[in-house]
């Protein structure tokens, strides 16, 4: 259940991109004919979600004002919804909460950058934040549950900054996208330990330190029934310094070595209700992700701890989105 409210926000997204224009009358029956069109004035995004393997459950919600660069219909189609936005957002889960801004920048159809800047506050509840001395300690399931009985996780409080990059094409009824991001953290950690277990990430992360992710879907969008569906894959990369190894000055075969990467593949499945016209509530869409682990130290078997490679981590939400 972690501050990263990323995955709402990368899930959210994905589902947003495959809500395109529809080409026939039945589809624009369903669908506002304003579906893909960005307006000026205020907008809202909001997604919950829930997901094992690991556990959490979150909301991710970001109000803000959006204003298009261009509006004429006689550019081409990759210079079509260009757009500036600063937002305020916020996040919320029985283990943290975090606030701050954000700013978004699509230059062109194909091509979006963001950055956020938030404060986050754990509570110390469901054994979080656990911190340790070096990346080469045991963060499995089992052995946050056994160092909860030992040590208090301590509430814990920091500064997040994300920077993002999307690039993204369609073709016929499939859609491409790439989301790359880098996820800075600076929390104050009892001991000013280096590293933390970072939830959403699932993975050692280092305190003061970044995060890199990225996640490539392909999609095929019916926009006539609603659905979409299509396959995704991750990978993470945490970039420790040397002081994230703290006396062990270096990854240790077996233990730290075995950190990175993270990679997980698996099917994504959407479906999208009835949207309306200049509403604060459009667009509500049902969502599944599963992904099985390829790589990663405690969940494709191979240890006591491990959890067997045949168990997908899996993410169920509901999203929607409004504009004034």
């Amino acid at each position: 259940m972690d501050v990263q409210s990323s995955l709402l926000r990368r899930v959210a997204m994905t589902c947003a991109l495959l809500l395109v224009a529809p080409s026939t009358a039945a589809a624009q029956d369903r669908f506002n004919t304003r579906v893909g069109r960005v307006t000026n004035g205020l907008y809202l995004r909001n997604s919950t979600i829930a997901r094992v393997n690991p556990l959490g459950f979150f909301n991710d919600f970001r109000l803000g004002y959006r204003h298009r660069i261009f509006d004429r219909p006689d550019l081409p189609i990759i210079q079509r919804n260009t757009y500036w936005a600063a937002a305020a957002s916020a996040a919320l889960s029985p283990a943290f909460i975090r606030a701050g801004a954000a700013v978004e920048f699509a230059p062109l159809a194909v091509l979006n950058l963001s950055a956020s800047f938030e404060r986050v506050q754990w509570f110390g509840t469901f054994n979080y934040v656990a911190s340790y001395a070096s990346a080469n300690e045991n963060f499995s399931d089992s052995a946050i549950r056994e160092r909860a009985r030992t040590e208090d996780p301590a509430a814990a409080g920091g500064w997040v900054l994300t920077l993002q990059g999307i690039v993204q094409a369609k073709v016929g009824d499939l859609a491409i996208r790439n989301t790359t991001r880098g996820v800075w953290n600076s929390l104050s950690l009892p001991n000013s330990r280096p590293v933390f277990y970072d939830i959403f990430y699932d993975t050692m992360a280092p305190n003061g330190g970044w995060t890199i992710s990225d996640d490539v879907d392909l999609i095929y969008q019916n926009s006539e029934m609603g659905f979409n569906v299509g396959l995704r894959f991750s990978a993470v990369l945490p970039l420790f310094p040397t002081a994230a190894w703290g006396a062990d000055g270096a990854a240790l075969p077996g233990a730290g070595a075995l950190n990175t990467p993270i990679t997980r593949l698996g099917p994504l499945v959407s479906y999208t209700f009835r949207e309306g016209r200049h509403s604060f509530f459009n667009a509500p869409t049902v969502f599944v992700l599963a992904q099985w682990w390829l790589t990663h130290r405690y969940r494709t078997g191979g240890c006591d701890e491990c959890i067997s490679q045949g168990l997908p981590m899996i993410a169920i939400g509901f999203a929607f989105r409004g504009d004034s």
